[in-house]
């Protein structure tokens, strides 16, 4: 924004980053880990080596933590069932005996795949009172049963070994064990519900204990991520930070160049070392402020984390440094700006921010022009003390538009790393703030541009630094009432007993009268509804038509629902009125016609495909389970279901559900889980790289 910051920055303090996992890292890790996954459902500790229970448990964790996805999810939980013995506890292997050790990784495994039932937990518990007498036993025990959210009565009688890594005094003495002693003790008792006492003198036992290259030992001997992650835990639950940067640092030296991890730099990596770095860079980011992961699906990156290619601006305030975007002034008396050079109109900007302790102002320019001098005019998501998460008109009319709002700010961490999510979809303007929703706007004013310059700024003011990192966009639809038969995406109507009827259409690129092409008709979700006739082409398939090189070989179709997509309502007989209406304007081939749907439409194209089966050639539904009960009316169709397993259990194990019934019938779906991805799992699922090829390879008979 436009004015005078007067309070002077002082202490400007900014660590040096290091790299630990960037999204093309945890990319990397998750292939590596999914390729152990066997035919039997588990996964071996290596390529080639056979399932265990505890390299299945481990795999299922470091997913999570990069965000992957299990290659065979449902083979994966027949596997782990099929570890459990008699009496409650678990084997390695199928038939084999259990152990403590072993039923702890089986109820953690069960946990991150959902399917651990009270049953199971009640067998646990006794099986654990019975068995977990070491050490270990007991520390693992407690660690399955905290994953489980259960609780167990012998949880007093297990501490009393702990409690002697206790000095008197309730410190851990300045042994070179009193870190990871300090480590293990607060860690145990906090995963038991338990009050952890004087924790001030087990967090700085553990700071003391960090060793000069990042990590930390178990006895004074070199670091290795096994006792790191030990002592990270205990930090973690108690709200604390290590140097981070040197502990990234040396996360970073022991990675491989498959994605793996090793315990120690120069030694070969294996699943257990990429589990605790994993785990670590996770507990690093959410105390940093920072999404476990960054979703990239369908995202283009706007910033190289090298040099700033594709950006103009100042230099002298402008840099690039250890893969961030800097604006750093000694103090300037007006405003200087880095710009984007490409212009963009309706899309979904992501990008992560860190004002240097909190001081000083910044923002991020969207929709915005040049104009003479420094400055730029447009929208601005404002970054700075009293105009976080607002949205503000820079040099236009300048002024506050919408503040911030009290649950966005709640989230804010003023000298941590945020996130923005900007999104721009006609006259309608989001910002979210972490998750949370800060703003939302209609412009009313026709005469402000809907597109323009993406920048980042730094206000005149005093000394000040801010940097921005994982800066991406999604690009999405703008249909237009060019000529119809025109590539591209255009404004439609249809005539229904209801009245005209809006919607668009997706026209693939060298469209050819003389061939005959598939159709996808998609359903959008619930929040998409209107009767604008273009949202819906801007959520979910859409930008993954703009994102895909060459779009698609096919003629979308974008209904849009005023209230449902059920097979009987009018929403859905208008949708197969628009699909025939396109049908018949363009050479759709009748026998390659797709139906796919998000969330309300997921449901609502099941729906449609169980009422009319003989419509279409396949069904892909995301986030959206439909009825189990009409399984064996669209058994016969080729169908693929993607869902987040962090989706609400009603979605997430509805689609579980409905898929398992579907193989009950000897039908063989395709199904994906998306490890730790709520629900919105469309972009990863539409962004998928074979699925646009399946779907326009489908043919009725």
């Amino acid at each position: 924004m436009r004015r005078l910051i007067a309070t002077l920055a002082v202490g400007l303090v900014c660590g040096t980053f290091a790299r630990a996992q960037s999204p093309a890292d945890f990319a990397q890790t998750a292939a590596y880990v999914a390729a152990l996954q066997n035919k039997d459902g588990g996964f071996g500790a290596a390529a080639g080596q056979p399932s265990s229970l505890g390299s299945t448990s481990t795999a299922l964790r470091i997913l999570h933590y990069v965000g992957g996805s299990v290659p065979d999810v449902i083979g994966c939980i027949k596997f782990v069932k099929s570890c459990q013995v008699e009496g409650g506890g678990f084997a390695q292997t199928p038939g084999g005996k259990p152990d403590s050790l072993t039923t702890s990784s089986g109820l953690m495994a069960a946990a991150e795949l959902k399917i651990a039932d009270q049953k199971m937990i009640d067998s646990a518990i006794a099986y654990f009172h019975d068995n977990s007498k070491a050490f270990e036993e007991v520390r693992l025990a407690i660690a399955a049963l905290e994953a489980v959210g259960a609780k167990s009565p012998d949880f007093e009688r297990w501490l009393e070994p702990f409690h002697k890594l206790r000095q008197p005094d309730g410190g851990f003495g300045g042994g070179a064990d009193a870190a990871f002693n300090a480590g293990t003790y607060a860690a145990t008792v906090l995963r038991t519900g338990a009050t952890l006492q004087n924790s001030e003198m087990a967090v700085a036992a553990i700071k003391a204990g960090q060793q000069a290259d990042g990590g930390w030992s178990k006895n004074g001997g070199p670091s290795d991520l096994g006792s790191s992650y030990r002592v990270m835990r205990a930090l973690f639950m108690l709200k604390e930070k290590p140097d981070v940067d040197r502990l990234l640092g040396f996360i970073a030296r022991c990675r491989h160049s498959d994605g793996s991890y090793s315990s120690t730099p120069g030694t070969p990596g294996n699943l257990g070392g990429t589990y605790t770095a994993t785990i670590i860079t996770n507990w690093l980011r959410r105390l940093g402020g920072e999404p476990p992961v960054v979703e990239t699906a369908g995202y283009t990156p706007m910033f190289n984390g090298k040099d700033l290619t594709g950006w103009e601006g100042d230099t002298s305030v402008w840099a690039v440094r250890d893969g961030l975007l800097v604006g750093k002034s000694n103090g300037l008396d007006h405003n200087e700006f880095l710009a984007f050079k490409e212009p963009y109109r309706d899309f979904v900007l992501s990008l992560s921010f860190r004002l240097i302790n909190g001081s000083g102002n910044s923002g991020v320019q969207f929709r915005s022009v040049r104009v003479p001098g420094t400055e730029m005019s447009g929208y601005q998501a404002d970054i700075g003390e009293g105009y976080w998460a607002s949205l503000y008109d820079e040099s236009r009319r300048n002024k506050t538009l919408v503040k911030g709002s009290e649950d966005a700010l709640k989230k804010l961490n003023k000298d941590g790393w945020n996130r923005y999510v900007v999104r721009a979809f006609g006259d309608k303007i989001t910002i979210h703030l972490n998750g949370a929703l800060a703003v939302e706007y209609r412009e009313t004013d026709p005469g402000v541009a809907r597109d323009g310059l993406i920048a980042v700024q730094v206000h005149g003011g005093p000394p000040m630094e801010v940097q921005f990192k994982d800066i991406q966009i999604q690009r999405v639809p703008s249909p237009d009432e060019a000529d119809a038969k025109s590539p591209g995406f255009h404004l439609q109507s249809v005539d229904t007993e209801k009245g005209p009827y809006k919607y668009t259409v997706y026209v693939p690129e060298n469209y050819d009268a003389s061939k005959t092409y598939p159709a996808i008709l998609f359903l959008h979700g619930g929040g998409e509804r209107g009767n604008d006739g273009k949202i819906p082409s801007q959520v979910g398939f859409g930008p993954a038509i703009v994102h895909r090189p060459g779009g698609v070989p096919a003629v979308v179709v974008f209904p849009q629902a005023r209230e449902t997509w059920k097979a009987d309502s009018d929403d859905a007989k208008a949708a197969l009125k628009a699909l025939d209406a396109v049908s018949s304007t363009y050479k759709v081939d009748p026998k390659r016609v797709i139906v796919t749907g998000l969330s309300m439409g997921g449901m609502g194209s099941l729906s449609l495909a169980a009422k009319y089966p003989e419509k279409f050639a396949a069904v892909v539904l995301v986030c959206g389970p439909g009825k189990v009960e009409d399984v064996e009316k669209f058994k016969n169709l080729p169908i693929r279901g993607y869902v987040g397993d962090a989706d609400s259990p009603r979605v997430h194990l509805g689609m579980r559900t409905l898929i398992e019934a579907l193989r009950a019938t000897g039908a063989h779906p395709g199904y994906t889980e998306f490890r730790g991805v709520g629900h919105l799992s469309w972009n990863r699922a539409y962004n998928d790289p074979d699925l646009i090829d399946w779907m326009v390879a489908q043919r009725r008979p």
